[in-house]
């Protein structure tokens, strides 16, 4: 769960352990387990994982026949996430790892069919937010979704996910924006509530038909 910002150093964190204090999960997280459950297989379709953390989600993903590809600001996280991957993918399916900034991706336009993320976006404020709409819409595939997960509450260093927000920020990049449906996201040391969305890319960022 790591995404740009300048109030957290993630490299430092993930050297000195807080991820476990606070948003490791040391297994794939439930809400996406019965995400691909209800799609069915991947079937060799692209998956980005944005924030991939320690790797668990991505793994999951590549469990589920996708090609994945797993993003973190951390090479710290990186490191953790390509060692798990090796010791717990199915053979020739580990996810690849690269550090990247979700509001610039080093992807060519259309690349991903699935784009899934587990509280960056919850970081995120003011014009991130949109840079991060932009990015994602340009990267998915027409009919692609963003499986969205973030917090329900405004508290540092949470900014929460609102319908109206999700409309304003996604609907302009080409988004059909689905509805917000409460959980808890759960980390192996706290619960936090969230919301789960998924946004779908059905048009262009200027309203024509993809």
């Amino acid at each position: 769960m790591t995404t740009p910002t300048t109030a957290l150093d993630w490299n430092r964190s993930y050297r000195n352990g807080d991820h476990h204090t606070y948003w490791e999960l040391s297994h794939p997280s439930a809400e996406l387990v019965g995400f691909l459950a209800a799609r069915g297989p991947g079937a060799g379709r692209t998956a980005l994982d944005i924030g991939c953390g320690t790797g668990w989600d991505a793994i999951a993903l590549a469990g589920a026949g996708y090609r994945v590809t797993g993003i973190d600001l951390s090479e710290e996280a990186l490191t953790l996430a390509r060692a798990r991957a090796a010791e717990e993918a199915p053979e020739g399916t580990a996810p690849a790892f690269r550090q990247a900034d979700v509001r610039d991706l080093p992807f060519p336009d259309g690349t991903f069919d699935v784009v899934v993320d587990r509280g960056c976006f919850h970081h995120l404020g003011g014009e991130d937010r949109a840079m991060y709409a932009g990015e994602t819409a340009r990267v998915l595939r027409p009919g692609g979704c963003l499986y969205l997960r973030g917090s329900r509450v405004d508290s540092f260093p949470f900014k929460p996910l609102t319908a109206r927000g999700l409309a304003d920020e996604f609907a302009r990049f080409g988004f059909t924006v689905g509805p917000l449906l409460p959980f808890h996201l759960q980390t192996d040391a706290m619960s936090l509530p969230a919301y789960a969305c998924v946004l779908t890319r059905t048009t262009t960022s200027d309203g024509a038909n993809a």
